[in-house]
């Protein structure tokens, strides 16, 4: 339950980030913020579950999972923090998706090589 719940909320970020940092009107950009947190935090309590029945396996694995996840959460919140500040540049906005993408695979190879 709590793998489905982590591999949702994984999947629903992307989007949801994506989207958000291609709107151009302020109201929008807090509107996807908000919801970028919301599930943020509904994939980091699946992870935290995660890591803590998953530990004794693969310590290492388990600990570069949780590493990676708060640098995604860094990372987003970082762009939105320029997209409010200012117009956010389509290489910074490609850049921030691509290493979103790249860690949520590496994020998700590590969850199911730790199992």
């Amino acid at each position: 339950m709590w793998l489905s719940i982590y591999f949702v909320s994984l999947i629903l970020l992307i989007p949801i980030t994506i989207i958000g940092l291609n709107r151009t009107s302020e109201k929008r950009i807090a509107q996807f913020l908000i919801l970028d947190r919301i599930v943020y935090l509904i994939m980091a309590t699946g992870m935290v579950v995660l890591m803590i029945r998953t530990f004794h396996h693969a310590p290492l694995l388990v600990s570069l999972k949780g590493i990676l996840a708060v640098l995604v959460i860094i990372i987003i919140e970082i762009a939105f923090g320029h997209k409010q500040e200012h117009s956010l540049s389509i290489a910074w906005s490609v850049g921030i998706t691509i290493l979103v993408l790249i860690t949520a695979a590496v994020s998700v190879l590590l969850t199911l090589h730790s199992i």
